[in-house]
């Protein structure tokens, strides 16, 4: 792998020898405060709605007579627009993915929105997702990783055309990386093309400077509960979630194996066993840890019957308290540890995840060769550092989001 910076343009090159296709990803980092929730997400739909040149139609045809795939996704902290196409057509579909970002006209506004509204609505008709949009607009309550689907539904219509134009001079003016994987002849030729003819992958040395939105630091407050009462349900939702360190901390790893343990290593997970298995408590239970640029979250989840709401939260608290007051065994750790690595060696296996992940890494402020330094790093955490992580959850405050029948909310 190798960084080149040409013409202030980031680009990082994966050379994966003799494989048939080549994957880029554009990405864009996400400084500024949505001015109304969802605007970052109705723009990435709108990319691929027609240019200047073409209508969305004739793009959407071309594309696929030409074995284009573009996929555009807008998260709380970049957009990202990804091109995978064979070898041979490489500046064939550079050229679309030129236009595309450069040209498109946003054309299809109204519809746009009319879809999304319908798309969230559906959304919102699930169980578990309603529970957890609460819960992370609670949770996140006061800055712009609150703006959840049911914020953006709320603030759509606000949404104007001009915004959206707003929104495309903010993207192409923000922090950059141009991230490839293929089979590339020549990496300094590849960095000169790009450096040639996408002048507008430069990137912001002041915006990467600036922290247009600050790290979230959550309010101080004892234990909350959200309850929200749907009484046509036979399962209740139930969410617990802790604001703990991200990427940037030491911290990092020794979470990342203390809640493979607890939680998210699936049939092998204290939580699966103990609460699902033993306790006959849940079809679903798990832990999850997840990191954003500006503050990560440590959260469980079960769908369970209403009766067992106390029970659930109960046995979170008690498989934590396990943890942090008895280290794991050696095998166990070293399960955990084969778990995350083998993991993310299986989602490094393609050109388009590769492409995918260096450039997020960089973008997050990482560097490259990354997943090299995390593994080294999740390889390293030993027993006490899974007691150390545990008792760090159990110190923080908590919100508790449950969505169950009305009678069943009194715990």
């Amino acid at each position: 792998m190798e960084h080149i910076i040409k013409n202030d343009i980031d680009i990082i090159i994966n050379n994966k020898k003799n494989t048939p296709r080549t994957s880029v990803c554009f990405y864009f980092g996400i400084d500024e405060q949505e001015k109304f929730s969802g605007i970052y997400g109705l723009f990435a739909k709108l990319l691929l709605q027609g240019t200047k040149t073409k209508d969305a139609k004739t793009l959407a045809t071309e594309l696929e007579n030409n074995c284009i795939d573009v996929s555009i996704k807008a998260k709380q902290d970049y957009l990202k627009v990804s091109f995978l196409f064979l070898n041979e057509d490489f500046e064939l579909a550079m050229n679309y993915a030129k236009d595309i970002i450069l040209n498109s006209t946003f054309e299809e506004f109204e519809k746009e929105k009319f879809k999304m509204k319908g798309e969230i609505k559906a959304d919102l008709d699930n169980p578990r997702i309603l529970a957890s949009d609460a819960f992370i607009r609670r949770l996140f309550e006061g800055h712009c990783y609150s703006n959840t689907a049911s914020k953006t539904l709320e603030e759509l219509d606000k949404i104007k055309i001009e915004d959206i134009f707003e929104v495309h001079k903010q993207i192409l003016n923000s922090r950059k990386v141009l991230s490839i994987a293929g089979d590339i002849k020549d990496n300094q030729n590849l960095a000169s093309y790009f450096a040639q003819n996408f002048d507008f992958m430069k990137s912001n040395k002041v915006a990467s400077n600036i922290q247009k939105f600050e790290k979230f630091t959550p309010k101080e407050k004892n234990v909350e509960i959200l309850k929200i009462s749907k009484n046509d349900l036979n399962q209740a939702q139930v969410f617990q979630g802790f604001i703990v360190p991200n990427v940037e901390s030491e911290l990092y790893p020794k979470i990342s194996v203390m809640n493979n343990i607890l939680g998210s290593s699936g049939l092998s997970s204290r939580l699966f066993v103990e609460l699902r298995d033993k306790q006959g408590l849940a079809y679903t239970v798990r832990s999850s840890y997840e990191t954003l640029y500006k503050s990560a979250i440590f959260s469980f989840y079960i769908a369970t019957e209403p009766k067992n709401i106390k029970k659930s939260l109960d046995g979170f608290r008690e498989e934590l308290q396990k943890l942090a007051n008895n280290p794991p065994s050696e095998d166990e750790l070293k399960g955990a540890k084969e778990n995350i690595t083998g993991k993310l060696e299986y989602f490094s296996q393609t050109n388009s995840q590769l492409a995918s992940i260096e450039g997020f890494n960089y973008l997050m402020g990482l560097g490259i060769n990354y997943s090299d330094k995390f593994i080294e790093m999740i390889n390293k955490v030993n027993a006490n550092d899974v007691c150390e992580a545990a008792k760090l959850i159990l110190e923080k405050e908590s919100l508790i989001c449950t969505l169950a029948p009305e009678k069943y909310l009194n715990f």
